[in-house]
Formats: C-alpha cells, structure tokens, sequence
C-alpha cells in the first residue's frame, strides 16, 4: 500500500531523525558529566509527565516521559524538555532503584509540580540549559525545528489521505 510506504518515508524516517539529532544534545551532556547513556525515542502521540492520578496541568508543559534507560519525546518536544528527562536519568543514575521507589510514591501522593524529584529535575534542567555549548542550540535549530515543521504537514497530509481510505471502505461496504 503506497500510505504505509509514505507513513515510513514521511513520519516514522523523519522521528528517527529527531532521535538521532536529540541523542546527540543528550551525548553531549552525559560525556561531559560521565553519565551512562540514554535512548531518545521520538512519538507522533502525545506523551507527558502526568500521572494517571492528575488533571494534566503544569506537568503538559514537559513534551515526554523518563523510564529506565529511555527517554520518549514528543516530536514538539523543546531543548527545555530534553535536558528535564535528562535531569531524570542523572537522578536515576545516581539513586538507583530509590528515584524510583521514591518517583512511585510522589506520582500516588503529590501533584506533578510539587513532586520533589520533578522540581530538582526543573532546577537541574535549567543548570543545563546556562551550561548548554553553543552547540546543542545548532542542532535543535539546523536539524530538529525542521523537522518538526516537515512531521507537521506529513501528518496533517497522512491524516487525511487515511480518513478518505477509510470513508472508501465504508462506502465498500455498503
């Protein structure tokens, strides 16, 4: 089928761009801080900090979520979104199995923005940001701000060639 070979060309090359460009902002750091390396994973989905326990507030503004290992970012993601979730993993490095012991209990008990772990995270990331080489602003604004624009006319293009695909095969049923 000619869309899945455009959803591969146009979404899915385009994510694992945005991956590959964000790893290396995350490279960067974890060298530079000898931190053990993490995994970028780009979404076309929605994907925050909230818990299912919360109204999505504050915690929204954060465009992905750490688990082991993985950091999963929506594509509209922003440098501020990366260096949280790697504030995360430098938490998780140097706790170990407690941030998330520790990250379990705050999700049952506190809102995303009074969690302890989310505001160090913040104040972390914000360290980050002021210690960023000039570098890391280079390949958000060369490399990944492109392809956000060009996975935000795929998508809208894609959406719509699947909803007429799906309007024919109710018609073919009929």
């Amino acid at each position: 089928m000619q869309i899945l070979s455009l959803i591969n060309d146009a979404v899915l090359k385009p994510l694992e761009d945005i991956e590959n460009s964000a790893e290396g902002i995350i490279e960067m750091f974890t060298e530079q801080l000898s931190a053990p390396r993490v995994r970028v994973v780009a979404v076309a989905n929605p994907i925050n900090e909230c818990s299912i326990y919360e109204e999505p507030r504050a915690c929204r503004s954060i465009a992905g979520r750490y688990e082991p290992g993985i950091m999963a970012i929506n594509y509209h993601a922003d440098v501020h979104t990366l260096l949280h979730l790697l504030a995360h993993h430098l938490q998780a490095a140097e706790m170990g199995e407690r941030f998330w012991e520790s990250r379990r209990a705050e999700e049952l008990k506190l809102p995303w923005e009074l969690r302890p772990s989310e505001i160090t995270a913040e104040l972390r990331a914000i360290q980050l940001a002021k210690r960023a080489p000039p570098r890391v602003w280079r390949i958000w604004a060369d490399e990944i701000k492109p392809k956000i624009k060009e996975l935000d006319e795929a998508i809208a293009r894609l959406r719509a060639e699947a909803e007429l695909l799906a309007a024919a095969a109710k018609r073919a049923q009929a």
